[in-house]
């Protein structure tokens, strides 16, 4: 019997060496090149316009390295025109030394030119192509999606980054690349974060001209094409319906004397509900924040409870009607850009299937019931306005 176990053992050692064999497909990590952000854009001959950036390991110094850095910038942009995205990245591979790795692409900028025409087949790229992250955020740039490539990252290391930061910290709205083929089964209709684009003499760069990007409206898209925007105040109900609103500054005027309040969001949530009663389909929005109140030019007394219930009633009307803007403006454009069809689907399936293939007219016509409710936690110590003292 002992004999037998320890056979045993020697045919179980041997077959594990025989797992060990390693991985046909490995490529060594100096071979790889690491996608940080795609830039897609559509050319007047109908071309593509496929720009990839890169990180470029031999510049970038960590710990107690001594490389000069100042030689050139610590990233690549590689660009190729083709008449299909894949064709276009095939010859940038072509030129590289290394393989393309898409694992870290965490941003996608489509030009708007490319919006207008339709995302689509930048979405069957995604889809198709198995490493691609489909977590990546897509952003519609006002001009050329490679002109947001051109940007100084100042407090980043590479451009993706910066843009990466915008939709992680809910400064806009972080539309992906998943959330785009979702909304392609109920129709395509979806909205993403606009970008802003312009040149100012920056500190950090010797007071050289150089190209700052930021965070504007956003990009209503209808079936994949862009048919209109938002602006930045309906934008942000789009963040507050996502329940993504946080750390954000919100004023208004005092009753009394009409001088400015601030209030500093802390926190958010939101809930989407869809009613049926016979023909009639509509939703009820509920938005509960807390508030504290950072700054006053105001004489009203914020240690009286009264005074408190009164600004955040105030507070809470004011979103109601910001929200209602923002869901009108999509209603205009006869695009379910904040998805209500996908949420009619989940609570009633039945009545989504009976009503899918008209369900963009019956949205435009759709009522929407706001419930706010803004809480003030915390008013600080003085009861007025330092500054009127």
């Amino acid at each position: 019997m002992h004999r037998y176990r320890k056979l045993l053992l020697i045919a179980l050692a041997g077959i594990s060496v025989l797992l060990l064999t390693g991985c046909w497909s490995r490529i060594e990590i100096n071979d790889n090149a690491f996608v940080t952000a795609m830039y897609v854009d559509r050319l007047d001959n109908d071309q593509y316009e496929v720009s990839l950036g890169f990180p470029l390991p031999n510049r970038m110094a960590t710990g107690a390295m001594t490389t000069n850095t100042s030689t050139g910038n610590a990233y690549s942009i590689v660009s190729k025109r083709a008449e299909s995205i894949a064709v276009a990245i095939r010859k940038i591979r072509s030129d590289l030394s290394r393989e393309i790795t898409w694992g870290h692409c965490r941003v996608v900028i489509v030009g708007r030119k490319m919006a207008e025409q339709g995302i689509g087949p930048m979405l069957e790229f995604a889809s198709r192509e198995p490493s691609f992250h489909s977590k990546s955020f897509l952003f519609v740039s006002p001009t050329k999606g490679q002109d947001i490539s051109k940007l100084t990252p100042v407090f980043e290391r590479l451009p993706s980054e910066v843009i990466r930061e915008y939709a992680q910290r809910h400064v806009t709205l972080g539309a992906t690349i998943k959330d785009f083929l979702q909304a392609e089964a109920s129709g395509g209709d979806m909205v993403a974060g606009m970008l802003t684009i312009g040149k100012i003499e920056m500190v950090s760069e010797k007071g050289k001209l150089s190209t700052w990007v930021g965070t504007d409206g956003a990009a209503v898209f209808k079936a994949g094409v862009l048919v209109g925007e938002l602006d930045v105040m309906q934008m942000r109900a789009g963040l507050w319906m996502q329940g993504n609103m946080k750390s954000s500054l919100n004023s208004l005027r005092s009753p009394t004397d009409h001088k400015m309040i601030s209030f500093l969001i802390q926190s958010s949530k939101a809930s989407i509900k869809p009613h049926v009663e016979g023909d009639r389909i509509w939703f009820t929005i509920d938005v509960e924040a807390d508030d504290d109140i950072i700054s006053s030019e105001s004489q009203l007394n914020l240690l009286d409870p009264e005074n408190i219930n009164m600004l955040e009633r105030m507070l809470s009307e004011q979103l109601n009607g910001r929200i209602l803007r923002a869901i009108k403006a999509t209603q205009a454009l006869e695009a379910d850009a904040f998805n209500f069809g996908r949420i009619l689907e989940w609570h009633y399936p039945k009545v989504w299937e009976k009503n899918k293939n008209q369900w963009r007219e019956m949205y435009k016509n759709c009522e929407f019931v706001v419930n706010s409710k803004i809480f003030v936690r915390r008013t600080g110590t003085e009861k007025n306005s330092m500054a009127a003292k």
